[in-house]
């Protein structure tokens, strides 16, 4: 699966927080830049990576800009990211599914962050909100921020994984693209809040140098290819976002049944977005996709999907892409695509970023 990316400037878990509250392409953000397109003679979703810079600015004029722009009463009147079409109605049989090889895994970082303790044994469909924000994965997981190809200010969800650069983000592709039409959501800053809680950034906000996907999905709207990636600039005091937070492992290539922890920032009724929650459960295969039962809704898109969860780290094995609701609005269930070498190759192009 080809990339293609741009740059800018430079269980149970409420036991858990019981105990401690005792003890392949991508965007950057850019008002000026231009839509990536695929090089004459190559196919959608084609093995070349393609890029384009943006503006130049350096680092500094990035990070003052996200500051100015995103605002407090921004952030909080952020929607969900739109999708693309309405899921009730997707073939997903008729998407190819992203190829396999062998499994392939990168250790999480507890650098930068407390770990909880306690059981982790707990299956919850109905989504339960995860009480702590300064143990993993409260701390390596967050809010995102970004202006869409509509000129609207949207949310959705990320956690930081481990990478030798220390500084990458991973989400859905629809949080960095609009998929199928090669544009960026690169019309203002794109920003990561790890920790947010009610309006509070406890970790400060990150700006992203890089946006990265897959072509899969942001050329062909291929949902087994909804992936993306955010190389974040260091902040203010030169620290590296994994040093700071922590980083949550990935892998790929591993078999599609897996127990994980799901987690976001739901934010459509009945949820607000002010807060982590989570489910947990069994995924199934869902047309070639990962699917998992839960009630989060819009605005978790993006969050992770941890398998071997031992309370505080695990290892990132997809991530909420898509929700479906029955006839009365009912989120039900999510999809998330399934990481096999697209996922391997994505995370290869930005681990020494």
């Amino acid at each position: 699966m080809s990339l293609a990316h741009r740059h800018i400037g430079r269980r149970t878990l409420a036991a858990v927080a019981a105990t401690l509250a005792a003890g392949a392409a991508l965007a950057v953000p850019s008002a000026q830049a231009s839509p990536v397109a695929a090089p004459a003679g190559v196919a959608a979703g084609g093995g070349t990576a393609t890029h384009s810079h943006a503006a130049a600015g350096g680092a500094a004029a990035a990070v003052a800009r996200a500051a100015r722009f995103w605002t407090a009463d921004r952030m909080r009147s952020a929607k969900p990211v739109p999708t693309a079409a309405d899921p009730r109605t997707v073939d997903t049989a008729a998407e190819a599914t992203a190829s396999a090889g062998p499994a392939g895994r990168v250790a999480p970082s507890r650098r930068g962050t407390r770990s909880a303790t306690g059981a982790v044994t707990m299956s919850a469909t109905a989504a339960e909100w995860y009480g702590s924000s300064y143990t993993a994965p409260g701390s390596t997981s967050g809010k995102v921020f970004f202006v869409g190809a509509d000129g609207g200010n949207y949310v959705c969800s990320g956690s930081t994984v481990n990478s030798a650069g220390k500084n990458v983000v991973f989400t859905a592709g629809h949080c960095v693209a609009e998929g199928g039409t090669g544009r960026w959501y690169d019309s203002a800053p794109w920003i990561f809040v790890p920790g947010y809680r009610d309006g509070a950034a406890p970790y400060g906000q990150w700006t992203a140098s890089q946006l990265w996907s897959l072509n899969g999905w942001v050329l062909n709207n291929n949902r087994a290819h909804d992936i993306g990636a955010a190389v974040m600039f260091t902040n203010g005091s030169g620290w590296h976002i994994v040093d700071y937070v922590g980083g949550q492992g990935m892998e790929w290539n591993y078999p599609l049944v897996q127990f994980v922890y799901q987690f976001g920032y739901p934010s459509r009724s009945p949820f607000n977005g002010a807060r982590l929650y989570y489910c947990s459960g069994t995924t199934y295969s869902d047309g070639g996709h990962e699917g998992i039962n839960c009630t989060m809704t819009e605005g978790a898109s993006g969050g992770p999907w941890l398998d071997d969860f031992d309370g505080s780290f695990g290892y990132l094995d997809s991530v909420n892409s898509w929700v479906f609701w029955n006839s009365a609005g009912f989120r039900y269930k999510w999809n998330g695509p399934y990481f096999g070498n697209n996922a391997m190759n994505l995370y290869n192009a930005v681990a020494n970023l």
